[in-house]
């Protein structure tokens, strides 16, 4: 446990270090925040220096390796030199960070904490298995291998990763840096995910509050963003109330009973991943729908595109409001350019996240623009709207090169989620933000309230703008989907879960500021006490799911493993253990490697995964939604089954030389799939024996 201490104390440092970086920029953008924006460095210079290492390496300009990467830093410690000494900004710096210091070690310290705090969750169940957990890793790995980028596809030998890749891309460039092994930052990167979401919506928040009324209670300020943070991070829905409450009923032969002992039974028969899989699972319908939200994310721990870009993304929402705490010209270059840089890399880490962002953009703008300018206001929003796509295409330009989209159109919604289901998802947001949408609707269209009391502010069209966001994107899939490649049972599934996602975000941002803020536009005593009370059971409610999540993916937190993502393989796969240990002690570069192809969802590909050496084909499924058919990943798949089980050693020999393997693995799950297996003909083909460990052998050619 200490040693792992001590891993979480150096990662910390290398985020710690690079946020520096930004503190200078972070500090002038954010100047009317109470705490200046101090924990959007880390987010700012993430993306940046990873921005930078992504370009300079596509261009092959500089190689992704710590040389490389000290070059960039270079570059920006110019930059900043270059800041500092423009319009006395260094004597500006140096007085914030005097009058702010014990704000920003407070900060920090809560984003270490919660860094601790998540890692040692992870740390007791710490393996890199299940899921999309193998895809995940296998992207790190490869860009950890990669001298320069794109990073090559490890499942698709000779390809580039075709999928949104920016987040692993991240979690990569620090863990070269920390010089710490994957198989344990895996696990860091999940709990810096987390800590970011938590701090970024606490700061977010607290300052919406802050800039609605700087003279406000600090304890209110506090309050809000704690709130916020706490739904946002740790936060589920309604759904484990409803689902107890129904079994209670269905146990009891339709009858509520209420002592300890039914209700322990009811409880205890709760299953935490049925929040996220409830509209067409129960019952269970031809409409099977996703819809998770963060928590989820950081207990599951798939290392994603869509928790990957939660932080990017409340970074963004975090400028797009302080850029109208001031008056703007009708082209302001500066708000358009860098809005479009930050969707662009909220793109290349999540697709789907640019169109709803774009969205909050569109709508805010209007709205903001419309309470100043009238109708007018149409037009800056177009205008400025359509130059944030065309910084956004600039941006992604040299992702976009040699990335394939893989949408194949829009179809109407032919199924539609019961209310009652949407209810027991959001309801519970909806009763917190319901009356504050109302009362400043209401508000808004009234241009003849005069009185200081009822006077909107930029805070209050902000939240009011997250809440009719969120709101449209839970509309969106009951009305059109994205066609992809899966089922049609579960056609709207990707659409409902990209869009569901972002809604509980917003809904979570907004909760805490709403909670301060109606009590001071409603007159009624009792309504106010009315709806908090409402709230608090709300909030409850909502922070009941971490106990069922975390008892039961953590085994209740009862034996810590050490965080370790691989270690569990010893058990299951031994030889293949210490056959991955030993590729990545002995093998630079990215040779191929040939193992056995694999079923999507598997521990086949561990061996790819676990190293990021491409193999010729690993997960089919997956492989066939990256490469926009079946056609190819079928090919190469058949191409594998005759290098492992034909005894044509001239047809193997050309196979293995169409592919240039280097390498061939030969162990568990090539057994298993290949029955007919005979390790000795590569023997006759002039490979060499490099590694062997019981059964597993890996041949060199």
């Amino acid at each position: 446990m200490i040693g792992d201490l001590v891993s979480i104390l150096i990662w910390w440092s290398v985020i710690f270090c690079l946020g520096l970086l930004s503190l200078p920029i972070i500090i002038t953008i954010f100047s009317k925040f109470w705490d200046k924006g101090y924990i959007f460095a880390k987010s700012l210079s993430l993306i940046v220096v990873t921005y930078l290492s992504l370009v300079f390496g596509i261009f092959k300009i500089i190689p992704f390796n710590f040389l490389g990467l000290s070059i960039i830093f270079s570059i920006l410690l110019v930059a900043n030199f270059l800041f500092l000494r423009q319009k006395n900004n260094f004597h500006k710096f140096i007085s914030v960070i005097k009058s702010h210091f014990r704000i920003f070690v407070t900060e920090e310290i809560i984003f270490l904490i919660i860094l601790i705090i998540w890692s040692f969750v992870r740390g007791f169940s710490p393996a890199i298995e299940g899921l999309e957990k193998y895809m995940d890793w296998g992207f790190v790995n490869s860009a950890l291998r990669s001298r320069f980028l794109p990073p090559i596809d490890m499942w698709f030998a000779g390809e580039i990763i075709n999928y949104y890749y920016f987040g692993h891309l991240i979690f990569a460039l620090i863990t070269k840096l920390s010089h710490l092994g994957s198989a344990i930052t895996y696990n860091l990167s999940i709990a810096t995910v987390c800590s970011l979401t938590f701090v970024s919506g606490f700061s977010l928040v607290s300052n919406l509050v802050y800039i609605l009324s700087p003279k406000s209670s600090f304890k209110k300020i506090i309050l809000a963003g704690a709130i916020s943070a706490l739904l946002l991070t740790f936060g589920g829905n309604l759904h484990p109330i409803f689902k107890i409450a129904k079994n209670n009923y269905i146990q009891n032969n339709h009858h509520f009973v209420l002592d300890q002992k039914s209700l322990s039974q009811s409880i205890s028969s709760y299953w935490y991943p049925d929040a996220t899989r409830f509209i067409g699972h129960d019952p269970d319908i031809q409409d099977k729908t996703i819809h998770e939200f963060p928590l989820y994310s950081f207990v599951v721990s798939d290392l994603h595109g869509h928790m990957n870009d939660i932080f990017i993304i409340i970074f963004f929402m975090a400028f797009l409001f302080v850029s109208f705490l001031a008056p703007q010209p009708l082209f302001d270059w500066k708000f358009i350019s860098f809005s479009g840089f930050i969707l662009s890399i909220s793109y290349m880490t999540n697709a789907w996240d640019f169109a709803v962002y774009g969205l909050l953009l569109a709508i805010f703008t209007l709205i903001y623009n419309y309470r100043q300018h009238g109708f007018d206001s149409l037009i800056k929003t177009v205008s400025n709207g359509l130059l944030v796509i065309g910084f956004w295409y600039l941006f992604t330009l040299p992702f976009s090169l040699k990335f394939i989209p893989m949408m194949e159109g829009i179809r109407l919604a032919d199924s539609h989620s019961p209310f009652y289901q949407l209810f027991v998802l959001y309801g519970g947001f909806w009763l917190i933000s319901l009356p504050f949408l109302i009362r400043f609707f209401v508000l808004f269209l009234n241009k003849k309230l005069s009185q200081p009391r009822f006077k909107i502010s930029s805070s209050d069209i902000f939240v009011f703008c997250l809440i009719l966001t969120a709101t449209v994107l839970i509309i969106i899939p009951e009305l059109v989907y994205i066609k992809d490649i899966y089922i049609y049972e579960h056609r709207r599934a990707n659409t409902m879960f990209k869009l569901v996602y972002q809604a509980f975000i917003m809904y979570s941002l907004a909760s805490g500021y709403v909670f301060v803020r109606l009590p001071q536009v409603v007159k009624s005593k009792f309504l106010v006490t009315f709806y908090k009370i409402i709230f608090s059971l709300v909030f409850i409610a909502h922070l009941i799911y971490p106990y069922f999540a975390i008892k039961s993916y953590y085994g209740s937190l009862k034996k810590y493993q050490g965080l370790d993502g691989l270690k569990y393989l010893q058990d299951l796969y031994p030889d293949n253990y210490q056959a991955i240990l030993w590729i990545n002690q002995n093998i630079s570069g990215q040779p191929v490697m040939l193992e056995a192809v694999g079923d999507s969802y598997t521990t086949f590909n561990q061996v790819s995964s676990a190293t990021g050496l491409p193999t010729v084909q690993g997960w089919v499924v997956h492989e066939w939604l990256w490469r926009g058919g079946y056609t190819a990943p079928a090919a190469r798949q058949a191409e594998v089954e005759i290098i492992y089980s034909s005894s044509n050693l001239d047809e193997v020999k050309d196979l293995l030389s169409k592919h240039h393997v280097e390498y061939i693995f030969i162990g568990d799950k090539e057994y298993e799939k290949y029955p007919q297996l005979n390790p000795d003909k590569f023997k006759s083909l002039g490979g060499d024996i490099v590694f062997q460990s019981g059964k597993t052998i890996i041949y060199r050619l």
